[in-house]
């Protein structure tokens, strides 16, 4: 497989874009209104910043919309913000961009807690109204807790996907995380469910399905790939923060893109795209210098930590 695009996710460090919010208990029209306006115009200046560079791959914030899938909301959001998200939309489509999003990590579709279940449906079918209208096509989320019986949450979750709203389900997808669900039982629930699997590799590496993360990971790349049908496959990568255990640097290593970009050309058909969202904190400065990697073969001269300069500021 080849390729396509590279993404990053939900800020822009060049614009200083940035997710707004407000307190609960100041969730009133004049208070809510300005944050939501901004927020969204963040989002549209992010993508109008990627096509004149060429970006055609980004995972929006899922704050965009202070409590918008609670009752207390004080207004359709969906009719007061419809000109901003007439004007996403209509640059997605015209643009060819691909935009995702991530609903946060409270969303636990198999939780053992009815309530919390509850809030999770209402949250990710919240996040698919959004994304559709933005013109967008992937919600991410992760499968969730073991509870002390790994199967027992996995059928609560395939059972709890039926509560979904139809768009909810057509965008959701589900990723492997670092430490419960390994990549194998994340592709064996979505073979399950007829879900989509976001491959992360760093996740992989640091929660295998094999005694080491190299058993059977082209065979598990074969069937995670295989679940987005005609869909263009979305993967992600990281690399590791030093100091930490799950934690991502804020740019890429190298070699970490090499191996993935050189595992996926064994995977699939060869000519089939897919699409790699960068998980940096660097975001689109990160983006920009893998891609040159990749186009001229040139490492870069790695830059100032971005923590570095945080503390010395």
């Amino acid at each position: 497989m080849r390729l396509r695009h590279l993404g990053y996710a939900c800020l822009n460090t060049t614009l200083g874009t940035q997710s707004r919010t407000v307190r609960l208990a100041n969730l009133r029209t004049e208070t809510v209104i300005p944050v939501v306006v901004q927020n969204l115009g963040d989002v549209l200046a992010a993508l109008r910043w990627n096509v004149a560079h060429d970006l055609r791959f980004f995972r929006v914030s899922s704050d965009l919309i202070p409590f918008g899938p609670l009752d207390v909301f004080p207004f359709d959001w969906a009719e007061a913000f419809d000109w901003q998200f007439r004007e996403i939309r209509r640059l997605v489509k015209a643009e060819g961009l691909r935009v995702t999003s991530h609903p946060g990590q409270y969303t636990v579709l198999n939780s053992p807690r009815p309530e919390v279940v509850t809030a999770s449906v209402e949250e990710l079918d919240f996040q698919a109204r959004v994304l559709k209208l933005m013109g967008g096509d992937t919600m991410t989320l992760h499968v969730g807790g073991a509870y002390g019986d790994k199967p027992a949450a996995l059928d609560r979750f395939a059972q709890n996907l039926g509560r979904l709203s139809d768009d909810a389900r057509a965008r959701l997808a589900i990723e492997n995380d670092d430490t419960t669900y390994t990549l194998a039982e994340t592709v064996g629930l979505a073979e399950r469910t007829g879900l989509p699997v976001i491959v992360d590799l760093f996740h992989h590496v640091l929660n295998p399905s094999g005694e080491t993360a190299d058993e059977g990971l082209l065979d598990l790349l074969d069937r995670a790939q295989a679940t987005w049908g005609k869909r263009v496959p979305k993967l992600h990568l990281s690399s590791h923060k030093p100091g930490t255990r799950t934690g991502h640097a804020d740019f890429l290593d190298m070699d970490d893109v090499d191996r993935l970009v050189g595992l996926m050309e064994q995977v699939g058909p060869p000519d089939a795209p897919y699409d790699l969202m960068l998980e940096a904190k660097a975001k689109e400065r990160a983006v920009l210098e893998v891609r040159h990697y990749l186009e001229t073969g040139e490492r870069p001269d790695r830059p100032i930590p971005m923590e570095t300069v945080a503390e010395a500021g």
